[in-house]
């Protein structure tokens, strides 16, 4: 019976490889289990759980890769420290300590740095701290509003957007100068963060305002937002750009605004709040972490349909691809 099953699933990996679009490189996806402390991978052609990782204690949760592919950050919320994990060994390496209550981290393009939002750091501050890669030392300090929760780069690594949750409002940052250039309102509970492929646009989630908000990424200047039926988290384009995502963990959905004219024009019911969401490279897929149904969802971007449910470890929430040559 083992050998047949493990035959139907090689047989499925050659089909997935067979149909997938023609130059997209297969990749595995990194999904943090917080109760389980442990990565669970899975294929994103099969999308079979193909390993499961051991972290340790300390309630590991966001987690970002290297450009390379080769090297995985993991945040620990209990522990306040750092995992860092070799993906091509598959295993957790060493911890290392960063600021006091590292939330979350950004790796800048040029994979040189880390950027880790720290809440209440050693000086008391909330701050972007720069970690140098290479060196493997803390190299700068950037003091943001209360609880930085979210942050993206743009292509060049030249502009980082952080947003901080309680103060309501997302920082652009120089990252050459290290200082914030402008400041912008969104409302309370500012979290996820989507800059459009062009860099045109940054959409802003504002939590507790149930709404988007659309920011002029040339002017720092919001034009906009929309209106959504539940408290919004984490907000994602789909490849294409025609899309947003943007999960509504209380409401346990997804809504779906179109960016043509930035319209809610469908919602997807979710087994139990959704926290984050990801792309597959095939750009034909959305996976989504359920926190609490243990499963990451896949989203067909063709229908906006949910068509499958990977079991995972207990309480998933944080995602990386890992990157692929």
């Amino acid at each position: 019976m083992r050998d047949s099953i493990r035959g139907i699933r090689v047989g499925l990996a050659i089909l997935a490889a067979l149909v997938a679009p023609s130059g997209v490189a297969a990749a595995t996806l990194y999904v943090t289990n917080t109760k389980s402390e442990s990565i669970s991978v899975i294929d994103t052609t099969t999308f079979e759980v193909v390993q499961t990782i051991p972290l340790g204690k300390g309630k590991p949760n966001r987690v970002v890769f290297h450009p390379d592919g080769k090297t995985a950050w993991v945040v620990y919320d209990k522990s306040h420290d750092i995992g860092v994990v070799d993906a091509e060994a598959g295993r957790l390496v060493r911890r290392l300590k960063i600021g006091g209550n590292p939330y979350n981290l950004t790796v800048a393009p040029d994979g040189r740095s880390l950027y880790v939002l720290d809440w209440s750091s050693e000086n008391s501050r909330d701050e972007v701290l720069v970690y140098d890669v290479q060196g493997d030392r803390l190299e700068g300090r950037i003091e943001v509003s209360t609880w930085p929760a979210h942050g993206v780069f743009t292509r060049d690594g030249r502009t980082y957007y952080v947003s901080s949750e309680t103060a309501g409002n997302v920082a652009t940052i120089d990252t050459a100068t290290r200082k914030i250039t402008h400041t912008v309102w969104t409302g309370g509970d500012a979290m996820g963060l989507a800059l459009t492929a062009d860099q045109r646009w940054l959409y802003a989630a504002a939590g507790e305002e149930r709404k988007i908000i659309k920011v002029d990424a040339q002017t720092n200047t919001p034009v906009g937002s929309i209106a959504l039926p539940g408290i919004v988290h984490d907000v994602v384009l789909t490849p294409d750009g025609q899309f947003l995502y943007a999960t509504m963990r209380r409401l346990n959905k997804i809504a779906v605004v179109r960016t043509a004219d930035d319209r809610v024009v469908t919602t997807i019911a979710q087994p139990g709040y959704p926290d984050l969401v990801t792309m597959d490279p095939g750009g034909r897929h959305a996976l989504v972490t359920n926190r609490w149904a243990n499963t990451v969802t896949v989203i067909d971007l063709a229908t906006h349909t949910q068509v499958r449910a990977i079991p995972v470890g207990k309480a998933p929430h944080g995602m990386a691809l890992r990157p692929t040559r």
